[in-house]
């Protein structure tokens, strides 16, 4: 089962992000430049149900992400398990409720995905550039859309760019677990057959 958690979290946390992406190209008057993407709830029944759907598909597939870290024999990996779980949570609020609603985002607890990446660097007892960067991103992001730094006319479009490291870090994490896993087995094979 953990096998196949960290497989759908090769693919589709991004994936479910790009569902609005590409709805909101098709959106009558609506501009991915200027416009987040929650914005598209608010518009047509099928254009909402597409980013209604991508968060849910991509904050489930976190959850998924997490409980496959809980399921890890090794190395144990709580802060990482506990923080993707609130996102991915956040993630699913942002489907269900709609732009507005201080239950869409959880009452901004989305802003765990500052330090997902972080806890997973250190909890994996190595030196993890990739998952600092994607860590740093995300601050540097959240900051400027909190602040108000975020340029309002290109918004919607710094949005789409933070998307990508934010989500696809998942992406990310689930091979490098994959992979970790398949070298213990490895490994551990060899071990028994030298023993043998």
């Amino acid at each position: 089962m953990r096998q196949l958690l960290l497989r759908q979290g090769m693919v589709l946390p991004l994936l479910g992000m790009l569902i609005p992406m590409m709805a909101g190209l098709f959106a009558p008057g609506y501009s991915s430049i200027q416009q987040h993407m929650s914005e598209l709830e608010l518009l047509s029944p099928e254009i909402s149900l597409a980013c209604r759907l991508g968060a849910i598909i991509s904050g489930l597939s976190i959850v998924g992400f997490a409980v496959a870290v809980i399921l890890s024999p090794r190395p144990r990996m709580p802060f990482t398990a506990v923080t993707a779980a609130i996102f991915g949570l956040s993630m699913v609020s942002n489907g269900i409720f709609t732009m507005g609603s201080p239950l869409h985002g959880m009452y901004a607890i989305g802003l765990s995905i500052i330090v997902v990446p972080a806890f997973f660097a250190a909890e994996l007892n190595r030196k993890n550039h990739v998952s600092l960067i994607a860590s740093c991103l995300a601050l540097i992001y959240m900051w400027a859309l909190m602040t108000g730094m975020d340029p309002k006319p290109i918004h919607g479009l710094t949005q789409r760019i933070a998307t990508i490291p934010m989500f696809g870090w998942f992406n990310y994490a689930s091979f490098i677990l994959i992979r970790e896993q398949t070298s213990r087995v490895s490994v551990g094979g060899a071990l028994n057959s030298a023993k043998a």
